[in-house]
């Protein structure tokens, strides 16, 4: 289960006769598909969110030709809008179903994701076995499974693109390695600074006698993608809009969150998403450094020369670590740092094993593997879920009462929108984390006076999440009443369609008498 280093790997000194892996390794297709068994077992059918919902329905809005941030204000960079598009345009060009398409297309990055770690585990620490190992603990980790069917999420490809920016500097591969760092943070912003640091460090620890160049190199391949959706935005007439969204909101509006605000929230948000795969994490993070440290001995560099490219993978987890307790809101937060706990693992796992016959190793990986395997399995059967069929069901329901060309509005319940294909009258669906200071200061009258618009638009139903204000929905009101729930978000219909209309669709939303929201509120 040994790999032969490669020619160019650090240490090993450049030689034309090298032993090379074959081109075609037999473990990356196994690898893919326990991914996708791991995957599909989840199902597709989890419940959408209201975050969730706001990446599909910016990707309907792409496949309309609608550009990033002109279709819906989100605050995470481009791709977290084109590339579910991509899987929207798809759908329709088969005349499939939208969000199942865009789940599908998801699924199949995460399988990616899995594979090119075992590929990242494998050419950085020269071992398959050690590669097998970092595969499995990728795979195991269960809030990358629950976005990985469940999406669309744009830290699912994030991801991806960071273990290949990674692999990108194990090959010392620096015009790649900016590509992919550029594409990363063009899902997630936060992907910079993990990303970036471990790239920038690989270069100063690798690129002897070439670092300015290999910099340039790693600039130019990050301005590549830039360029091109800067010229897609200017084309569109949307730069200004672009430039809010990615930067300007986040500068000026975002509110910091440390992750040491509440300490016991954030462990019980960890475990309740990652299960006993969150000991995975840490154990990954803290081998990595360790592991990391054995560099400092020109002996152990000689005895395994990989290990000179380790401190630039703990230089990239630091990095990321840092902005996490910065600012955290969830436990996604932590999805740039994945694939630097998988690789920590392998690393203690290929130092553990270095002994032994390459017969044991592969016998080690093998049941190692095979229990994060079977980790993968059992929160994948244990956690599938078809909330999404009670959404469609109730959304159904509630416009069956109304005229086939009934509007929408969404107060963050983008949801409907998309189990519906409709457009909502405005960009504006979010109003919290410093948006609504936002709206005070760009939009007329401020945040009342849209609420005052949005009454005035005379919508006839307006979805809101469940998590919205009292206040808010008391803007509503007496214009709009409270007709029922959905999972995950209320409805209120305009008042002005009649008792009859009024009835019905209380009658379809399961409307509870006595639920407190039946009451007129107070504004």
């Amino acid at each position: 289960m040994r790999v032969s280093p490669r020619p160019d790997r650090p240490g090993t000194g450049r030689r034309s006769g090298g032993v090379r892996l074959r081109s075609v390794d037999p473990l990356v297709p196994v690898v893919g598909a326990v991914s996708l068994l791991v995957y599909v077992l989840h199902g597709f059918h989890g419940a959408l969110t209201r975050d969730l919902g706001i990446y599909s329905y910016a990707g309907q809005q792409v496949a309309e030709g609608v550009p990033p941030y002109v279709g819906v204000l989100n605050r995470a960079g481009p791709l977290a809008h084109v590339l579910p598009g991509a899987g929207a345009l798809v759908a329709r060009a088969g005349g499939l179903d939208d969000l199942v398409t865009m789940r599908v297309l998801f699924m199949l990055v995460a399988v990616a994701a899995v594979c090119l770690t075992y590929v990242l585990g494998r050419d950085l620490l020269g071992s398959r076995a050690a590669g097998l190992v970092s595969a499995g603990a990728m795979l195991a980790f269960h809030g990358f499974i629950e976005y990985a069917s469940n999406g669309p999420r744009e830290k699912t490809p994030m991801t991806l693109f960071i273990i290949g920016a990674l692999w990108a500097v194990t090959h010392r591969r620096w015009f790649t390695a900016g590509v992919l760092t550029s594409l990363a943070t063009l899902c997630l912003q936060t992907a910079f600074f993990s990303t970036f640091t471990a790239v920038a460090v690989g270069v100063l620890l690798l690129a002897h006698g070439r670092r300015l160049r290999s910099l340039v190199a790693v600039a130019a391949g990050g301005l590549v993608p830039v360029l091109v959706l800067l010229a897609w935005f200017a084309l569109a007439g949307s730069l200004r809009e672009a430039y809010e969204g990615f930067y300007g909101i986040n500068r000026r509006y975002t509110v910091p969150n440390p992750l040491t605000t509440d300490r016991e929230l954030v462990w019980e948000d960890l475990q309740q998403a990652y299960g006993t795969s969150v000991w995975l994490l840490f154990a990954g993070w803290v081998l990595l450094v360790l592991v990391s440290a054995a560099a400092a001995s020109r002996r152990a560099r000689a005895a395994q020369p990989w290990l000179a490219v380790l401190p630039a993978m703990t230089a990239g987890l630091l990095a990321g670590t840092w902005w996490i307790l910065q600012e955290y809101d969830a436990w996604a937060d932590l999805f740039p740092l994945l694939p630097f706990a998988a690789l920590g693992l392998g690393a203690a796992y290929a130092v553990a094993t270095r002994a032994l016959a390459p017969r044991w190793q592969a016998v080690s990986a093998t049941v190692l593997a095979g229990a994060a395997v079977v980790v993968a399995l059992t929160y994948a059967a244990t956690s599938r879920d078809d909330t999404l069929d009670e959404q469609r069901e109730a959304t159904r329901a509630v416009l069956a009462t109304l005229d086939a060309d009934a509007t929408i509005t969404s107060v963050e319940a983008p949801q409907p929108l998309v189990l519906t294909g409709r457009r909502n009258p405005t960009r504006y669906q979010m109003f919290r984390s410093g948006l609504q200071d936002y709206m005070d200061d760009t939009w007329p009258g401020g945040l009342v006076g849209f609420q005052e618009d949005l009454v005035a638009d005379g919508s006839d139903l307006v979805a809101v999440g469940e998590t919205v204000s009292m206040r808010w929905r008391a803007s509503l009101q007496p214009e709009y009443v409270y007709v029922g729930s959905a999972p995950l978000w209320d409805w209120y219909a305009r008042a002005s369609l009649g008792e009859d209309t009024i009835a019905d669709l209380r009658e379809a939303a399961g409307h509870d008498p006595d639920d407190p929201l039946a009451e007129p509120l107070a504004p």
